[in-house]
């Protein structure tokens, strides 16, 4: 009787050991999943909030507004559910909420906000920043987080903002190039520029202007190309003249 009951009580203090460790076990499984899940809406947090800091240079739409904001609010809402009570993930949920507010009622993103890089650095991070949310905005669509027609319609804006990017560095570097006088080069950098817009039907205002400002350097840089070619034609044929005159039969008196 007395080894049956050691037996019993071996067996019930094993089984308590091992439904512990799997407790304990289940527990740093949890805590584990949790960081996870926060560090993964981290990267979502940061992510949104420095593509929102580009907002007055690259002129996003309110729908892009809202939808970074949105995915702001989500993401804090999933920190809120796994790590509870926290006092500051409350204060920025109700802060990013106040924002939201303001930006549907009085926030109006016009395509004249864009302002070109002033540098080639510069045109690397605007385009990062709008391919970034180019993935953003189709990742939220296959949420259902954005309708199809809105989605095509904001699509199509960053891949003109890309365009823009692209063209206003491109111009600048012909500029460049002309102030340097490497004339060949700046005319191969706004051919290239003419012939990409050439092509596309959609154009706004920016883009129809840098179209506008590339045809009128190319032409100014040709006219004076043709002024030079001219000025040294003339060139050539006063110093030929002069020869002429130089080595002509003197005249007998």
């Amino acid at each position: 009787m007395v080894l049956t009951l050691v037996l019993l009580a071996i067996g019930a203090l094993l089984f308590l050991t091992i439904a512990y460790n799997i407790f304990q076990q289940h527990k740093q499984q949890q805590e584990i999943d949790r960081r996870a899940i926060v560090a993964r809406q981290k990267v979502i947090i940061e992510e949104a909030e420095d593509i929102l800091l580009n907002v007055n240079r690259l002129s996003y739409s309110k729908t892009l507004v809202m939808l970074l904001q949105n995915r702001l609010l989500d993401a804090l809402r999933t920190i809120q559910n796994v790590t509870p009570n926290v006092s500051a993930i409350n204060q920025r949920i109700e802060d990013v909420r106040n924002q939201i507010k303001y930006v549907n009622e009085h926030y109006k993103g016009e395509d004249s906000h864009f302002r070109s890089p002033d540098s080639d650095r510069q045109a690397i991070q605007m385009l990062q920043t709008t391919k970034k949310l180019r993935a953003i905005v189709r990742m939220e669509h296959n949420k259902g987080k954005i309708d199809p027609q809105s989605f095509s319609v904001e699509d199509r804006r960053l891949e003109l903002m890309l365009l823009k990017i692209n063209i206003a560095n491109l111009l600048q570097k012909a500029m460049d190039a002309r102030v340097q006088r490497q004339i060949g080069t700046a005319k191969q950098l706004l051919t290239k520029g003419i012939n990409a817009l050439s092509v596309i039907p959609d154009k706004d205002a920016y883009l129809i202007a840098s179209e506008e400002e590339m045809k009128s350097t190319l032409r100014d840089i040709n006219d004076q190309l043709e002024r030079e070619s001219q000025k040294e034609r003339e060139e050539i044929q006063e110093k030929q003249d002069d020869l002429d005159v130089l080595f002509q039969p003197k005249k007998k008196w």
